[in-house]
């Protein structure tokens, strides 16, 4: 199945709290959009697998992804090696983005560092035939070259990174907060009762997040901006491509 963005998402929700405007956007445009959540969130200190499974169906249901599965992966426990970028390797060959999203490779949550680092050397792997034949068919053509996707971007994390790309989501903000929202034994107070309180649980979490996309909007000039960069540079083939809109 060829997309043109994947999201790799650690844990479900990464993708609908760090990249969900650009989704948004990009579905609007209708461009297909598919997220590989890596582990069940089973470590989340609020919520369970079940609560968690239902709230990805309906955040899924109101994004309209083209694919969404789980990788089952031990939340809390991965790590940049050889069986993750397989696996990685795997899920790139199968969708064939044109665009990969994965976490900050700097990220202070392990497992989004882990899979930002690792994504980096799928992102090259899934070029290399013979690194994991077994999902290779279609890597290679005599018409052109192995397929790799053709940018790697990296979302952002709560403490903020230096923005390569800032993407004015202000026209979908309030529609990205409703997929947040979805998440409810997650972020806010929401409908979750009683447990252990954390930042994301937190009743001003809503205004943090509002305030996030104002910081990063108002740098270009937009209202609301989401925040992206790449550990290489961007690359641009139309002078259009360079000039504001």
């Amino acid at each position: 199945m060829e997309t043109d963005i994947l999201v790799f998402a650690p844990h479900p929700d990464d993708a609908e709290l760090c990249c969900g405007g650009l989704l948004l956007k990009a579905r609007r445009e209708g461009m297909r959009v598919a997220i590989v959540d890596l582990t069940r969130g089973e470590m989340g200190t609020r919520g369970t697998v079940a609560t968690r499974k239902r709230e990805t169906a309906a955040a899924s249901k109101l994004l309209g992804v083209h694919a969404r599965e789980n990788l089952g992966l031990r939340d809390g426990h991965l790590l940049d090696e050889e069986k993750l970028r397989a696996m990685l390797v795997r899920m790139l060959r199968k969708y064939r983005p044109a665009l990969l999203l994965t976490p900050h490779w700097e990220d202070q949550h392990p497992d989004h560092a882990a899979v930002g680092q690792a994504s980096l050397y799928a992102a090259f792997l899934s070029g290399v035939p013979k690194f994991e034949p077994s999902s290779s068919k279609g890597v290679t053509r005599t018409d052109g070259l192995p397929y790799r996707p053709k940018q790697v971007l990296h979302y952002n994390n709560r403490y903020l990174i230096q923005a390569d790309v800032v993407v004015d989501i202000s026209d979908v903000f309030e529609e990205k907060l409703k997929l947040v929202r979805c998440f409810e034994t997650q972020f806010g107070p929401g409908k979750t009762k009683g447990g252990p309180q954390t930042k994301l649980s937190h009743s001003g979490f809503f205004d943090w997040l509002r305030g996030m996309h104002s910081f990063y909007g108002y740098q270009c000039g937009f209202q609301y901006g989401e925040a992206y960069c790449s550990k290489g540079p961007l690359r641009q083939s139309e002078a259009r491509g360079l000039i504001p809109t």
